[in-house]
């Protein structure tokens, strides 16, 4: 049964237990001067697929940018994991070398197969570092920030905090939205003008032919279709067109009019998707959960019942932009869309 607990809350980002959950993830280096460079990037990216294969994560679409990377990841419900399996996730986590801390695989499996108390109990720390949002984040930026630091000859922390997450529902249309926002990263960095140009994402790689990036589009629409067949749909919410974007006569494909973005904003209109993914939006970051009105109000009941709480309004239409069904449980009042500086 899914919970609520106060020791799953980091600096008000609820995490949901003994439930299946998605995640935006947000995680910022410590000091402005911290750049990640190209190999730097391609290394994250191998930790991050290691770690998720550890943890039982599912990857749905990520964007490592030169100070902080998002994430849209899938936790899964935990569940019964055989030897085999466990030994699969632990060779896949550390190959053949393995901290001083952990025993190397072979040993592992040894232990494994005597089943006697030790290995009953090395079978439960490493099953407990899996499944669970918290551990694979902690356990992915300790292992790239011990590599960074040795790569700089550095000592101390890489990362400015935790993490930040925003629950999202299990929709196409939820997360289709905050995957184009996630992908649009590099765009309002200004760093590409088209998203399938950046190569340390997941749409970069989708569209450059990597199978396990486009199996996790096909996710992301909830299993609808397969990868070729979505990308129009995709393409729509990214550029505002649905054929295929790159390769485009149309320089402009994927450029807005700031100024006039900002007319429109201030004036008290809303934007196209498209064209307010372009911009900054808090929703994804400190909307606290984002989805249908019926899934928020469950949510929002749930915690209700758990903490013995007293809200009564639990989604709210958001801000500045043509959102559709899509609703956050936050109410945010203040710069709530701002600037195209990428977050």
């Amino acid at each position: 049964m899914m919970s609520y607990s106060k020791s799953y809350k980091f600096r008000g980002r609820p995490i949901l237990q003994g439930s299946a959950a998605i995640y935006h993830v947000v995680s910022r280096t410590a000091f402005a001067l911290y750049a990640f460079d190209a190999t730097e990037k391609e290394r994250f990216v191998r930790f991050l697929h290691k770690q998720a294969g550890f943890c039982g994560v599912q990857i749905l679409a990520y964007c490592v940018m030169s100070n902080h990377f998002h994430l849209l990841v899938k936790v899964p419900e935990p569940c019964p994991i055989s030897d085999a399996e466990l030994l699969q996730r632990y060779r896949l986590l550390y190959g053949k070398s393995c901290p001083p801390s952990s025993p190397k695989p072979d040993v592992l499996e040894k232990l494994l197969q005597e089943n006697n108390q030790e290995g009953q109990e090395l079978r439960e720390r490493i099953l407990a570092r899996m499944h669970d949002l918290a551990v694979f984040m902690r356990e992915l930026k300790q292992r790239f920030g011990i590599w960074y630091n040795h790569r700089h000859g550095n000592k101390g922390t890489l990362w400015s905090e935790r993490f930040r997450s925003t629950i999202v529902e299990e929709s196409a249309e939820a997360l289709s939205t905050v995957a184009a926002y996630i992908d649009l990263n590099p765009v309002r960095a200004k760093m590409v003008d088209d998203p399938s140009d950046y190569r340390f994402s997941s749409y970069g790689r989708a569209v450059g032919g990597e199978r396990a990036a486009q199996v996790g589009y096909e996710a992301v629409f909830c299993q609808q279709s397969r990868w070729k067949n979505l990308l129009p749909s995709y393409n729509l919410i990214l550029y505002g067109k649905g054929e295929e974007a790159k390769g485009t006569t149309d320089k402009d494909f994927g450029r807005i009019d700031l100024e006039k973005a900002a007319r429109v904003l201030e004036n008290g209109g809303r934007l196209p998707l498209w064209q307010v993914l372009r911009l900054r939006v808090r929703y994804f970051s400190e909307g606290t959960a984002l989805g249908s009105k019926a899934f928020l109000e469950d949510l929002g009941t749930r915690w209700n019942k758990a903490y013995g709480g007293t809200r009564v309004r639990h989604a709210h239409c958001m801000q500045a932009g043509e959102w559709g069904e899509l609703r956050a449980y936050r109410n945010l009042q203040v710069d709530a869309v701002t600037g195209p500086s990428a977050e």
